[in-house]
């Protein structure tokens, strides 16, 4: 550059000369008072946010209201039953293992994750319940043991807690009879039991061993597990009942039998069927505080006794369809027993149900016309799948950041834009019409670049803290 040229720039560009150095001054452009307001206007996306929350609103709604609603519609008992037009059933919901989580459920976990655990599968089990006494109203509704998930290990004052909490998941419904007597081996145990936890439990949810007539048949409640205890103070009251049985059945009704625990099969013979999530064969073995099945004595003394015409029993978590021999006065005599799937998200299976019961026994004035059989027909209603809507909430929530991502972090996405914004003392940011002038609109930019991560983190939660907000609204309001 020649001489007079360089006189002629400096005539025009006044920069800071060197008896000027002890000042300091250097040359920062300013962004504009629009741009500024602009800034702060753009800090939260709130057309974004409200784009973002409507999809989730409307997703949430569909797992959690939806979908709950076409389940038990798919179960409508006209749907199966097949029943005669006049015909006036007695109809009862069976619910076996709702095993509610506790603080103990999942030891050595975060407390943060034993929390959420607990909403969300008292939610599923709230909600679907919530939903099967409005859409198929039973008439009884019968739990098969198993209500808590450590009720044999805890103090009185736990207890109540859980047991208050237990009721909150399952209310009661006016003029609807509800069943809940039936202990399992998470309640009370299976060796070892206490007898003070067995009164306990019958003090609040009634007599575990009992006859009920509904539907012209006689359902009989049997607690087998403290019938298998070798403490008689545990098993005397089951004994008792058995042994006394005849004198309270009516012999002209059908008999339906309901124990936690099922009855002793032979597994490699007597096949759970193709309901069965599990490949394996129905487990037969004993552990701490639990037994897979009654043993084979026991199991026969039942069965000849009550001579039942279906059994069914929880305690597996998954279904299972048999069908035993047993001795009726000499002759051979059939049952089937029906292994109910766990009504719980919590239980290790994919599918959970409850089991529906119909029964439909006309009083009979003429003994010698005989009724049309059955008198009682079953079916299995699978619960909205529970991992699949967890899945779907987690997918739409890495969404939701990506798209958070995309708007705050435009540098990520479009990284050759990115690195031309970094500022180099070189040409490469004078413009040849007008060399003199730095950039303000590209170094205004940077400094929106820096901004946008206090900009993603605002809005990022504020999204979090609208969809917790969705979330307890749809868990609080069923």
């Amino acid at each position: 550059m020649s001489h007079r040229r360089k006189e002629k720039i400096e005539d025009i560009l006044p920069l800071h000369q060197n008896n000027h150095s002890n000042h300091g001054f250097t040359y920062k452009p300013k962004a504009t008072q629009n741009q500024t307001d602009s800034l702060k206007s753009q800090f939260v996306k709130w057309k974004i946010l409200l784009i973002l929350s409507v999809i989730w609103i409307l997703v949430i709604h569909y797992f959690e209201r939806i979908s709950v609603r076409s389940s038990m519609e798919r179960c409508q008992w006209k749907n199966w039953e097949g029943w005669d037009k006049s015909a006036q059933p007695h109809r009862i919901a069976l619910i076996a293992d709702p095993q509610i989580v506790d603080e103990s459920s999942y030891q050595g976990r975060p407390r943060i994750l034993n929390y959420f655990v607990k909403k969300i599968s008292d939610n599923y089990l709230h909600r679907n319940y919530r939903f099967l006494q409005e859409y198929l109203d039973p008439d009884t509704t019968i739990f098969l043991g198993d209500l808590f998930d450590g009720g044999r290990d805890w103090k009185n004052k736990m207890w109540l807690d859980e047991y208050t909490r237990f009721n909150e998941v399952f209310p009661k419904k006016p003029n609807r009879r509800i069943i809940e007597s039936l202990p399992g081996n998470h309640d009370i145990g299976f060796e070892n039991i206490d007898f003070e936890v067995v009164k306990r439990f019958a003090a609040f949810f009634g007599e575990a061993n009992d006859v009920i007539e509904i539907g012209n048949h006689s359902i009989i409640l049997l607690d087998t597990i403290s019938l298998s205890s070798d403490d008689p103070l545990i098993s005397k009251d089951s004994t008792d009942f058995l042994n006394n049985l005849d004198q309270r059945l009516n012999p002209h009704f059908p008999r339906v039998l309901l124990t936690h625990v099922p009855l002793y099969r032979f597994n490699d013979k007597q096949l759970c069927g193709p309901y069965r999530e599990s490949n394996k064969l129905f487990p037969i073995q004993k552990g701490k505080q639990y037994q897979t099945v009654i043993e084979f004595g026991i199991s026969q003394k039942v069965l000849g006794t009550v001579k039942p015409d279906i059994v069914f029993s929880g305690d597996d978590h998954d279904y299972c369809d048999v069908r035993y021999s047993f001795d009726d006065n000499g002759s051979e005599r059939f049952s089937r027993e029906i292994t109910v799937k766990s009504a719980s998200m919590t239980c290790g299976i994919q599918y959970p149900a409850v089991q529906l019961l119909s029964l439909n026994n006309p009083y009979n004035l003429d003994p010698q016309v005989k009724l049309a059989t059955p008198k009682h027909v079953t079916e299995m209603c699978y619960l909205p799948k529970p991992y699949f809507a967890l899945k779907v909430y987690v997918f739409l929530f890495i969404c939701t950041l990506l798209v958070l991502a995309s708007v705050f972090f435009q540098g990520l996405f479009n990284l050759p834009r990115f690195q031309q914004l970094k500022l180099k003392r070189n040409d490469d940011y004078l413009l040849a019409d007008n060399s003199w002038r730095p950039q303000k609109d590209l170094i205004i930019d940077n400094i929106n670049k820096k901004k946008n991560v206090g900009g993603f983190f605002a809005n990022g939660l504020i999204l979090i803290a609208s969809i917790y907000i969705l979330f307890g609204i749809y868990y609080s309001y069923i």
